[in-house]
């Protein structure tokens, strides 16, 4: 297994961690509910984590110095197209750029988009133990993306690619329950996991029309401008490995 894929393993796994410390060590201190501490070393790991994992990408040769800069400023565009949508509970085009990203970039990157997309604008919107939570989910979504197109070379689909994004509405929804009910819900069985999921129907169904629309109208759109400034990126590269070869010869 790569390096970098070793490290966004490790990233999944700590999310899943993260959500079940309040459960199962609620005095810890990484536990974002009951110390503020412990969502700030949270959000420090995390930022660990993904250095980590673009250190080991760039020393596989599968990402360049200046697809990392379109990385950055994609992430913060990202999040600040949150912002104009937040009188629409659940209407956001961040879940589809977020998967475009690892559609293009990889899971890897899809999920540090992800991640950053909610950390960023939630410095605007209100930063809390939620913030985790948000950070997971939406870096699930790009790891969908990747997943979707492992080798780089798949064609969009806009109707599977749609179907993807209306059923992570319901699934970024449900995930976003089963942290309040595990957290905050008594009695604690299945009954109130299932009320809880039907009273944030509406919201949940908002989430994946929205989803669904954006990637089915701008989704391919977005994805083949990724991949023209991606592919820009490899050439360029490509004609300096060449360069330096006959600079040598010569």
């Amino acid at each position: 297994m790569k390096r970098s894929n070793l490290i966004l393993v490790i990233i999944i796994i700590y999310g899943f961690f993260i959500i079940l410390i309040p459960k199962i060590l609620p005095d810890f201190i990484l536990n974002p509910n009951k110390y503020s501490i412990g969502l700030f070393l949270n959000i420090v790991i995390y930022m660990g984590l993904f250095t980590l994992g673009i250190y080991y990408k760039l020393d596989e040769t599968e990402l360049s110095t200046k697809e990392i800069s379109l990385i950055v400023i994609y992430s913060a565009f990202t999040a600040v197209s949150r912002i104009p949508f937040v009188a629409l509970p659940s209407v956001q085009p961040c879940s589809f750029l977020i998967f475009c990203a690892g559609f293009v970039f990889g899971p890897m990157i899809g999920f540090i988009i992800g991640a950053n997309t909610a950390i960023l604008s939630n410095f605007v919107l209100g930063v809390g133990p939620w913030s985790i939570l948000q950070m997971f989910a939406w870096g699930l979504m790009g790891i969908f993306g990747g997943i979707l197109n492992l080798h780089k070379n798949k064609y969009p689909n806009k109707w599977l690619n749609s179907l993807i994004g209306f059923l992570f509405g319901f699934f970024y929804g449900w995930f976003s329950n089963l942290w309040f009910w595990i957290l905050f819900i008594k009695p604690f069985n299945f009954e109130s996991l299932l009320l809880l999921c039907t009273y944030s129907f509406y919201f949940d169904l908002s989430h994946a029309i929205a989803n669904a629309i954006f990637l089915y109208y701008f989704g391919d759109h977005t994805i083949n401008i990724l991949t023209r400034y991606r592919q820009r990126f490899l050439i360029e590269i490509h004609d300096y490995s060449i360069k330096k070869t006959i600079d040598k010869k010569l």
